[in-house]
């Protein structure tokens, strides 16, 4: 006899916006009636959610279910990948990136349960900055700057993302890059460079209106220094996915990418919303399909 498949939760309590209180009872409802095994548990600090995911491979756990903001969702998906355990996505993240790529429910827990118990999976890739996983977007130049300025605040959301943007835009300037892209060689001044794996930062902030999470590449995104005046156009092209559109805005796709910059040892960089620090020389790679999402069959792209 078959062993029924066991599907795992892990919640973390304290990351993200919105209350979690409420998703244990809907997953119980739905899994009431269902063969499968559902266990639940909760992340107790940084880099529990990792351990957690180790062991359940090692006991053959078949789902994860990530609920949390944005960097539980990383890091569920970081020790995830190239394993064959698939993942559900119960977003509550301030920007839901890869949610809203992946055309997940964000208003309704109960539709993001569904859509897990429906099924249906996508195989996406998976990003590498200098080994480090990612699955939206890493970048260097103003993005990179503006997380660090946007982690140092106390609050989360969008009103708190768009001005520490406005706060950053003031106080930066933009800096050298020698970039190579699957051997083709870029020299250029940038106001920022970007690999995307999908086609946003989140909050349909729309940096690579045309990447997809599942081809193998990665969308680079170069936007040259751009007249201050222009600012608010800029802003408006990357939420009505016309940015590739900007005179200033150089696109390219591959596998294989390095970045390399002025700095005297380590800057700031983001990985999928999270402020970290990287050297001068940044090198980003990607692990085509390797990590099975559960998604809406009218996700596929």
């Amino acid at each position: 006899m078959l062993k029924p498949s066991r599907i795992l939760a892990i919640i973390n309590p304290i990351s993200g916006v919105g209350s979690k209180t409420r998703i244990p009872g809907l997953l119980a409802d739905a899994y009431n009636s269902r063969e499968e095994e559902l266990l639940i548990t909760y992340t107790k600090g940084e880099g529990h959610a990792t351990r957690l995911v180790k062991e359940a491979i090692e006991n053959d756990i078949d789902s994860i279910i990530a609920v949390g903001g944005d960097g539980t969702i990383n890091e569920i998906a970081s020790a995830l990948h190239g394993s064959h355990v698939k993942m559900g996505i119960i977003p509550k993240g301030s920007g839901n990136g890869l949610a809203r790529a992946l055309g997940l429910p964000l208003s309704s827990d109960a539709e993001a349960v569904r859509v897990i118990t429906e099924g249906h999976t996508t195989a996406i890739d998976t990003g590498l900055v200098d080994g480090k996983p990612f699955f939206c977007t890493c970048g260097v130049g103003f993005d990179a700057e503006m997380t660090k300025r946007y982690a140092e605040t106390s609050r989360r959301g969008l009103i708190t993302y768009i001005k520490a943007a406005i706060d950053e835009y003031i106080a930066f300037r933009p800096q050298q890059y020698r970039i190579t892209i699957d051997g083709e060689i870029v020299e250029t001044k940038a106001f920022l460079v970007t690999a995307a794996n999908i086609d946003q930062y989140g909050n349909n902030f729309y940096i690579a209106p045309d990447a997809s999470p599942s081809d193998g590449l990665l969308d680079l995104v170069i936007l040259r220094p751009f007249d201050p005046l222009l600012a608010g156009h800029v802003a408006l092209q990357l939420v009505t996915k016309n940015i590739d559109k900007n005179s200033c805005v150089d696109s390219y796709r591959g596998a294989n990418i390095v970045i390399e910059r002025e700095c005297d040892d380590k800057a700031p960089a983001q990985i999928d919303g999270e402020s970290v620090l990287a050297g001068n020389r940044i090198e980003i790679g990607v692990r085509k399909q390797s990590l099975l999402v559960y998604t809406p069959q009218s996700a596929e792209k």
